[in-house]
């Protein structure tokens, strides 16, 4: 027999399944220990022993639960069966080192947990998410995948007869025999105790990563409260109009909607070297605006929806909205055309992320440009799908030209300060020191002038005092300043404030008391350009009529993870399940750094919390119903 084939039949010849499983188990389950050891360390730098202890306990607990769970598996099992199971628990563990080295490396990158959704959800835009994924695809985590499977393949085989023999130096006397009737009630145990958490502690984040996964679709089914079962009116889209108002001979404005991507509220940014946003800093004293503005959820498709169409986007990860028929309203551009209004929606980013060409023909946009049909040379790629925001400039001022005749809304969406803020080549402001968020400064302060530039085009054309102009931000953005990166689920300030003027050439401006979210801005917008919105739908009051907005609600992207209720100054986070909600008086704290939950009025957080699951739930209700999934 040659050497190859020996090799190989060592490699794959089940003998000596004692110590091969014990090769095989072991440095899989303490790989999730130490990984969790360097996220402790990475969020919670000098933590004490006991809390450090609390937070491992779930990846030791579930360690030794998984070397049993195979090891009685095989003790119970003879022939045939056991040979399948010995390899079947090959196959489970090297997906099981994959999955626990993925969930670490995005634990890393942004603070959330790794969930089924998320995989679905990159699996299916595998295409479109190819350029995050090479750029988030570290040395050390190339290091680590390749080790997991030298592991699972190699290991066992090689060491698998030596830990054989130690093992039989163990004689089968009756404790030995006590011992394996024992370690089914052991294992039993193990893993209850790995589900377990402390309720002041991140149970995303101290849960083993496999326990989370599962623990995380429990709750998140448990989430919400179930929709009412009566009868309940089917959302109409067709019974939503504009009725133009008497304007006296004057004709109707045009409407431009400028949405900044991961714009985050200069407010909630850090001490700099000098201004980020300046043009917005300066327009603010001309502009309508809230006291605080807010996304209605932190991701993009679904804040476009609550900007152009006034209502809850749809709440799944499937990005829905881009379905055909799939929004129970008419949404801005749609019922402006009816108007007499042409319509153009321009981004900087490629027109294949999350399908936006679909999401732009439901709003109802009769023109639609992504950065895929513009003249690239001479522009910066900003980042893994687009190119810095003033690609956009010369498509959008031959627009205007053509269109200038006729009342018109435009739609723009920028790109530049959207992760991974590369800006290869471009030439960096020193706002602050650290590299990563400093990158990000320059994007955000890019956008900031290119909404200048916008605006000096206008002017230019002659057409700025015939114009409306809504600026705001999809989101925000997070660097670690609740232990979270990105946006999606970041719940803070940083993650969900963001710009919101309103700026109307021939109106002063005006400071509106309290939060207010994205759901104003088409109420707004049909409010300033002379028409009076009538539905059946309730809509969130114009910014420019007095009225209060009342509680504001902002959700996360993932089901079941948090949601935020903002009021007056006060302002509750709600974990569902995952730790102790949280209150903050953004007046005297801004930055949330000083829990209020514990000395509010319990009746006060019930109501709060109630208002944002019956938010959530009602607009899942609306979609289902218009839908025809109910």
């Amino acid at each position: 027999m040659s050497v190859p084939v020996k090799i190989a039949r060592s490699l794959t010849h089940p003998g000596n399944i004692g110590g091969r499983l014990l090769v095989l188990l072991l440095p899989v389950a303490i790989l999730g220990i130490w990984l969790k050891v360097l996220r402790i360390a990475e969020f919670y730098p000098g933590e004490g022993t006991a809390d450090s202890l609390l937070r491992v306990a779930s990846d030791a607990f579930f360690g030794a639960g998984w070397v049993l769970l195979w090891s009685i598996g095989c003790w119970l099992t003879r022939g045939a069966w056991r040979t399948a199971l010995f390899y079947l628990a090959h196959l489970a563990t090297l997906a099981l080192g994959i999955y626990t080295v993925a969930s670490h490396e995005f634990v890393i990158r942004t603070g959330n947990p790794l969930t089924i959704g998320q995989m679905l959800y990159a699996w299916r835009n595998r295409g479109e998410l190819s350029g995050l994924v090479e750029s988030q695809l570290s040395e050390s985590a190339i290091q680590l995948l390749i080790a997991v499977v030298v592991s699972v393949v190699l290991l066992p085989p090689l060491l698998g007869p030596l830990v054989e023999r130690a093992l039989r130096l163990w004689p089968a006397t009756p404790a030995r025999r006590l011992t394996r009737v024992a370690s089914v009630a052991g294992l039993v145990a193990l893993l209850t105790a790995s589900t377990w958490s402390a309720p002041t502690v991140s149970e995303a984040f101290a849960l083993a990563a496999p326990v989370n996964l599962a623990v995380g679709q429990v709750r998140q089914a448990r989430a919400y409260p179930p929709a009412p079962s009566g009868d309940v009116a089917t959302p109409s889209p067709a019974d939503t109009r504009l009725v133009a108002r008497d304007r006296k001979g004057e004709s109707h404005k045009n409407l431009v909607i400028l949405t900044l991507e991961s714009q985050r509220d200069a407010s909630t940014l850090p001490p700099t070297s000098q201004p980020v946003t300046p043009v917005l800093d300066g327009l603010a004293s001309a502009a309508i605006r809230p006291e605080r503005g807010y996304t209605v959820m932190p991701h993009t498709s679904k804040a476009l929806t609550a900007v152009t169409c006034g209502i809850a986007p749809p709440l799944d990860a499937d990005n829905s909205e881009a379905e055909p028929g799939s929004l129970p309203a008419r949404c801005l551009p749609d019922l402006l055309s009816e108007q007499g209004y042409e319509s153009a929606f321009f981004q900087s980013a490629t027109e294949h992320f999350e399908r936006r060409r679909g999401t732009i023909a439901n709003f109802g946009y009769r023109d639609f440009m992504p950065v895929d049909e513009m003249e690239t040379a001479g522009f910066k790629v900003a980042n893994y799908f687009g190119y810095e925001d003033d690609i956009m400039l010369a498509p959008q001022r031959a627009w205007l030209q053509e269109h200038r005749d006729r009342p018109f809304m435009m739609g723009a969406l920028t790109v530049t300060a959207h992760h991974d803020y590369s800006l290869a080549g471009f030439d960096l402001i020193d706002f602050v020191d650290d590299p990563l968020l400093n990158s990000y400064l320059n994007g955000i302060h890019y956008q900031d002038q290119y909404v200048g530039r916008v605006l000096e085009m206008f002017k230019e054309l002659g057409l700025y005092d015939s114009t409306v102009f809504i600026i705001t931000g999809d989101h925000g953005e997070a660097f670690g300043e609740h232990r979270l990166y990105q946006h999606d689920n970041t719940i803070h300030e940083e993650g969900i404030r963001i710009p919101f003027l309103v700026l109307d050439p021939s109106r002063q401006g005006l400071l509106v008391d309290g939060p207010a979210n994205q759901l104003a801005v088409l109420p707004t917008a049909v409010d300033l350009l002379g028409f009076d919105l009538v539905s059946d739908t309730q809509y969130q009051p114009s910014l420019a009529s007095g009225r209060p907005q009342g509680p504001v609600v902002t959700s996360c992207y993932a089901r079941g993870r948090c949601s935020a209720t903002m009021t007056g100054d006060l302002k509750l986070i709600h974990y569902f399940g995952d730790r102790r909600d949280e209150v903050f008086n953004l007046a005297l704290d801004p930055h949330e750094t000083q829990d209020l939950a514990l000395s509010t009025d319990p009746g006060w957080r019930r109501q709060q919390r109630d208002v944002a699951l019956d938010w959530y739930v009602e607009a899942g209700q609306s979609y289902a119903l218009f839908r025809g999934e109910r």
